[in-house]
């Protein structure tokens, strides 16, 4: 198996080889400074299928346009890949400024009308002239929205001639996804969304910012959340055999918020034998590119000094997303031995 080493952002850990090792970024040795992928501002909006379908167009040509003239980032959830309670994906917004993220929404608009004026979606994406729309909210925001006593949203609501309506956070902490649900036509949606818009924008300096943009926080369609009684990985899913990954699992939900959102990042980092290397990196790095774009981490392998039979695996990012890259290259790696194996 690889060899870790790494310290705890605290100072080494004592004892021999084979103690692992995981530094927060920010420290010395390497650390991830923040979030490598994320741009200054972000918007997540929840796009029901058909919604997913027409933004992405015929093999990605209306995604590919709208990026394009909104200079913009935009990434969908895979299919089947929902937000708990919904059965809506994900839509992450990033932008330099908050002016392109208002044109992102604008032009998603104007898929959303041509949607409802062509197809039987009323249930899910409204009819002409009443629109549905949802974005997800980090709680801090969500203040801004609503206002003192709820006169921010109020005012809102009578300037735009919108219905809005804002569920329950999803958990405790700033960051925690609330959503924000705009019924109306495409112009009360916009005034609305912008105001959204600007208020997220407002906290896009805090710590736990980039963190938030990084995690979608879906689940598989037809999964509910870690409920009582339920494997985390369905029915008869693999979880419900582990002990491992239901400590891992009970452990990352009870951590404090602060831990995931610290926007410093972490580095994980292990020795690996130079024969798996090729394995580990996949076909012209096909698979640790894979596992960045999967997971928002930045992976290097690279020459360790005076030791020509071992390389050093760098991963680095947000906690959760870190620990995740970290057990897929693991994978990697034990099929690479496997197959090393049988030569």
């Amino acid at each position: 198996m690889p060899r870790q080493d790494g310290d705890s952002g605290k100072g080494k850990s004592s004892g021999g080889s084979g103690k692992g090792k995981s530094s927060r970024g920010g420290g010395g040795g390497g650390g991830a400074s923040s979030s490598p992928t994320t741009l200054p501002c972000a918007l997540k909006l929840l796009a029901p299928e058909a919604l997913a379908a027409a933004i992405i167009g015929k093999q990605g040509s209306v995604i590919a346009a709208i990026r394009t003239n909104c200079q913009a980032r935009l990434a969908l959830t895979e299919y089947g890949e929902v937000y708990p309670s919904t059965e809506c994906r994900v839509l992450t917004a990033q932008a330099s400024t908050e002016e392109q993220l208002n044109n992102v929404v604008g032009q998603i608009l104007e898929k959303l009308e041509e949607l409802v004026s062509q197809s039987n979606v009323a249930e899910t994406c409204g009819v002409s002239g009443e629109l549905k729309l949802k974005a997800l909210v980090p709680r801090a925001a969500v203040g801004g929205v609503i206002g003192k006593s709820g006169e921010s949203v109020k005012a809102l609501r009578e300037s735009s001639g919108a219905k809005i309506s804002i569920g329950e956070p999803a958990a405790s902490g700033p960051s925690a996804d609330q959503t924000v649900s705009v019924t109306g036509d495409a112009e009360a949606l916009e005034k609305v969304l912008a105001e959204v818009n600007k208020q997220i924008q407002a906290l896009n300096g805090e710590s736990w910012f980039s963190a938030w943009v990084m995690n979608p926080g879906v689940q598989q369609a037809g999964n509910s959340a870690f409920g009582a009684n339920q494997s985390y990985l369905g029915s008869g899913g693999w979880a419900a055999q582990s002990p491992g990954v239901d400590l891992m699992i009970r452990t990352a939900l009870n951590l404090p918020p602060y831990v995931m959102e610290d926007s410093r990042g972490f580095a994980l980092s292990c020795h690996v034998p130079n024969s798996l290397v090729g394995g580990l990196i996949g076909r012209g790095g096909s698979g640790t590119k894979e596992i960045q774009s999967m997971t928002g981490t930045k992976i290097g392998i690279r020459e360790i000094p005076d030791d020509n039979d071992n390389r050093s695996l760098n991963i680095t990012g947000p906690l959760a997303n870190s620990c995740a890259a970290y057990m897929l290259m693991m994978k990697r790696y034990l099929d690479a031995e496997a197959q090393q194996a049988s030569w």
